[in-house]
């Protein structure tokens, strides 16, 4: 991601999400978020769902996530919910 978006994403509160198969997970969770400031990855166990399922699921919580249906506070201050 360049600068300008990056900086474009942090002025208007909009989250970045991705999921990410991984071979496998603590105590055999098939499902593990992470995040930091500005990111979710959803981390799925390789075998818990198939590749169909995921890309769908991840193109479902892209759409939320880029459509301001899901706020993160990161930083204890919410931003204003367009949707109220």
């Amino acid at each position: 991601m360049t600068n300008e978006a990056e900086r474009s994403r942090e002025a208007d509160h909009t989250p970045e999400f991705d999921m990410e198969f991984v071979p496998s997970l603590p105590g055999g969770r098939a499902l593990y978020p992470a995040e930091q400031e500005g990111r979710f990855v959803w981390l799925v166990a390789e075998g818990a769902m198939t590749k169909e399922c995921f890309d769908e699921m991840r193109d479902y919580v892209r759409y939320i996530v880029e459509n301001k249906l899901w706020v993160q506070n990161w930083d204890g201050k919410a931003p204003p919910n367009p949707h109220a």
